[in-house]
C-alpha cells in the first residue's frame, strides 16, 4: 500500500469494508479482511459524539468472535445457562472492554458496591491463589452473569468441552484440565491481536488488567472512558498485566504496519 490514498483509493476502500464488516472473520493469512475490522474499530474509539466509543468499538468486536467461532466449535461445548463454576477465576481484560462493562452496571449501586468490595478481596491475588479463593464474579446474578452481551472477550471464549474437568478444577481444586475447542481459541487470539492492534493506531493503551481492580478504578471517576480516550491514564493505579508473547507481538505489529497507512 502506499503511504498516502488518494480519495478515490478510499471510497473504494469504504465500499470493499462495508461488505467484510458484516462477515465472519476468515481465518486465514490473508491480513485484509483483518484490517477493515482495525480500522473499523479504530473509527469507533474515534467518534466522540458516541455515549460510549468504547461500547461501541467492543460490541463490535465481541460480535466478530461470535459469529466468527465455527458452529462445530460451539457444538462441542458443555456450558449451559446457570453453569458458573469457572466464575471464581481471574478475568483480564483491555480499558476498552472495562469501560464497556462499566457502562452496564454504573446505576447499579448494590453491583458497584460488590464490585469495589471484591477488588480489595482478590485483586491483587494471583491466578492460583484466586481460584483457591472460590470468590464468584460479583457481576453475577443467581448464577448468571449480568452482563452476558457486555462480558470481556476472555469470558466470551472461555468454555469447555467437558463438564467434569470444569467441576474438578473449579469446585475440587484439582489440577487445571478445562479442555477447549481449538477453533475457539484460535478465534479468540485473532480478535485479541485485532483489537490491540487497532488501540495501538488510536494511540490509546492496549494493556491488559484484571478486571475487578480496573472496574473498581472506574466506577469510582467521574468521566473516566472519555478522560481516557482524551490521554489520561486513568488507570494509573492498577497494575498491568505482562506483555503479548513474542509470536503474538510479531503479528500485531505486522497488522499495526498493514493498516496503518489507510486508518
Amino acid at each position: 500500500m502506499s503511504d498516502r490514498l488518494s480519495r478515490a483509493e478510499r471510497r473504494n476502500l469504504q465500499r470493499l469494508d462495508a461488505e467484510i464488516l458484516p462477515r465472519p472473520l476468515p481465518m486465514t493469512q490473508d491480513p485484509r479482511p483483518v484490517a477493515a475490522h482495525i480500522r473499523h474499530v479504530v473509527k469507533l474509539l474515534r467518534t466522540p459524539q458516541s455515549k460510549s466509543p468504547c461500547s461501541d468499538a467492543i460490541a463490535h468486536v465481541t460480535g466478530l468472535f461470535d459469529r466468527t467461532v465455527p458452529e462445530p466449535a460451539n457444538r462441542m461445548i458443555a456450558c449451559s445457562k446457570g453453569c458458573s463454576y469457572c466464575c471464581t477465576q481471574m478475568v483480564v481484560l483491555t480499558a476498552p472492554e472495562a469501560f464497556f462493562v462499566a457502562a452496564q452496571i454504573r446505576h447499579k449501586k448494590q453491583t458497584v458496591a460488590a464490585i469495589l468490595e471484591a477488588a480489595a478481596q482478590v485483586g491483587a491475588l494471583s491466578l492460583d491463589e484466586r481460584l483457591k479463593a472460590k470468590v464468584f464474579c460479583p457481576l453475577l446474578e443467581n448464577a448468571l452473569c449480568s452482563i452476558y452481551a457486555a462480558r470481556p472477550l476472555g469470558c466470551h471464549g472461555f468454555v469447555s468441552t467437558n463438564l467434569d474437568a470444569c467441576l474438578a478444577t473449579f469446585t475440587r481444586g484439582e489440577a487445571a484440565t478445562t479442555s477447549m475447542p481449538s477453533d475457539t481459541i484460535n478465534v479468540l487470539y485473532a480478535v485479541r491481536m485485532l483489537l490491540t492492534a487497532a488501540l495501538r493506531l488510536a494511540s490509546l493503551d492496549h494493556a491488559h488488567y484484571e478486571m475487578l481492580s480496573a472496574l473498581a478504578a472506574i466506577l469510582t471517576q467521574e468521566n473516566a472512558e472519555a478522560r481516557w480516550l482524551a490521554g489520561e491514564n486513568i488507570l494509573a493505579a492498577v497494575q498491568p498485566g505482562p506483555p503479548a508473547p513474542a509470536q503474538f507481538e510479531q503479528v500485531i505489529s505486522q497488522l499495526v504496519a498493514f493498516t496503518a497507512p489507510t486508518v
